[in-house]
């Protein structure tokens, strides 16, 4: 076949792809002919063309790109991909058609894509009756279950029956503390995964790994490795991540971000898949990873609208409103017959002296300072800022003697010298019954104990001006 004077009737951009061999007997992806379209695509019209130069010759390395033309030329079967190209800021409509062998017996196809900054929904639906379903199934779980993790459990399930995989992870990632702040993954018996409580997935050195696939997937909106060959180029650009994945016995692996715009939230993989089926395990990964981004991208913008709503911004504990919700749960639960609670009122002093003196950053630094004693003290109860100087803190199910262990610490903590100072008050009844008195009380404990604090320090008494 002549395969220059084929390119040279497309009018679109379009090369041919020949399949041959390295010299260890791997395969390599060679450019065999292309039009003056294509070449300038890749930056390369002002150069002579040399037929069967590796195709990152002329663009970067991507093992999505190798297993779609290999499965193209190996399957002879048309393959087609609509894909979000970081690397170009663009969508690609891509299409490869098989060609017959070249003159030495190579195997061929036709590689021939559009280019768009925009992405067209019509295209992305353009997938199988089976593929169809399958990713409706995932939409219709977040309708029908309210529980986010449960839900995403069940749909990792279901993607690593899909992929034939021994292991199927989806993880989020919290970029700013360096975590990853939710996982959820199904596995083999016996496979990939270590389980559940070892908690692998959570530990630091795998969050480094994480932030090197970045630079792995090189602006690709995906990363896969279906061979050996692909093993080794992992080697090395990562080979972090290389010893990880042969440690842990990979085979093949198929990696997809869950992005949205330009906020990755997190990504979904599957290891050692059944690679006969890459090119649909490609297009189930892809439209769930779609899918999965909306949904968690929804899912992170309701938990930061439900913080705001329930977070005091400068000190990070709970504020009034969630405080008063609060408590009428407890007055309810109190006409139920109640139960044993602790109540801590702690209130600054001398903000107003800070405030008229040193300006409101520094009232703003002590009451932060304040927060942060309290939760140190009463980790794991509710802590709120009730007012402009005033916190309280609601503790549940802790037996008296503990309760009054937790505030005498706190006593302390109120009177260290050159640091702010606090007024606190408590009270404390196995069998709470009244949840305003008890509020009252430790109300009033807390304003005797400002009031010996002021009687001690009549230069920061400034409430009444």
């Amino acid at each position: 076949m002549d395969y220059e004077k084929l390119i040279g009737s497309f009018s679109g951009i379009a090369c041919v792809l020949s399949l041959r061999k390295s010299d260890d007997g791997g395969d390599v992806v060679t450019i065999a002919a292309a039009n003056r379209n294509y070449l300038a695509s890749v930056g390369k019209l002002g150069e002579d063309f040399v037929p069967y130069r590796p195709y990152n010759y002329y663009v970067a390395d991507d093992p999505n790109f190798e297993a779609l033309a290999i499965g193209c030329i190996s399957n002879r079967k048309i393959s087609h991909q609509y894909v979000n190209a970081k690397l170009y800021n663009s969508w690609l409509d891509i299409y490869m058609l098989p060609l017959e062998d070249d003159a030495e017996g190579n195997g061929c196809c036709l590689f021939s894509y559009e280019m768009n900054t925009e992405s067209e929904s019509d295209k992305m639906i353009n997938i199988s009756a089976k593929t169809a379903y399958l990713v409706l199934k995932t939409c219709l779980k977040f309708r029908e279950n309210y529980d986010f993790k449960e839900t995403l459990d069940s749909i990792v399930r279901d993607i690593r029956n899909q992929c034939e995989s021994e292991g199927c992870a989806l993880i989020l990632t919290d970029w700013e503390n360096r975590v990853i702040d939710m996982c959820c993954f199904d596995r083999t018996v016996g496979g990939m995964f270590a389980p559940p409580e070892e908690d692998v997935f959570f530990r630091s050195e795998f969050f480094d790994i994480v932030e090197g696939w970045q630079d792995v997937m090189a602006g690709s909106n995906c990363f896969i490795i279906t061979d050996e060959d692909h093993m080794k180029d992992l080697e090395q650009k990562d080979p972090e991540w290389y010893r990880s994945l042969v440690g842990s016995g990979v085979r093949n692996v198929v990696l997809y971000p869950l992005q949205v715009g330009d906020n990755i939230y997190g990504y979904i993989f599957a290891t050692n898949f059944n690679s006969d089926k890459t090119d649909f395990i490609r297009e189930v990964m892809e439209l769930n990873s779609f899918i999965l981004s909306a949904e968690v991208e929804n899912f992170r913008m309701r938990n930061l609208l439900e913080m705001l709503g329930t977070t005091d911004i400068l000190t990070g504990v709970l504020n009034r409103n969630a405080m008063n919700r609060r408590v009428m749960e407890l007055e309810a639960e109190a006409a139920d017959g109640g139960s044993r609670l602790g109540i801590v009122f702690a209130d600054l002093n001398g903000l107003k002296t800070a405030n008229d003196s040193k300006g409101h950053n520094e009232g703003d630094e002590m009451l932060k300072n304040v927060a942060s004693k309290l939760k140190s003290v009463f980790s794991g109860s509710e802590i709120y800022r009730a007012g402009g100087d005033e916190f309280l803190i609601i503790v549940t199910g802790m037996d008296r003697d503990d309760f009054y262990a937790h505030f005498e610490k706190l006593e302390t903590l109120s009177r260290i010298e050159g640091e702010p100072a606090f007024a606190v008050g408590a009270h404390y009844e196995e069998k709470a019954q009244n949840i305003g008195k008890i509020m009252n009380t430790a109300d009033e404990n807390m304003y005797r104990n400002k009031a010996e604090y002021y009687e001690q320090h009549p230069e920061m008494d400034r409430r009444m001006c």
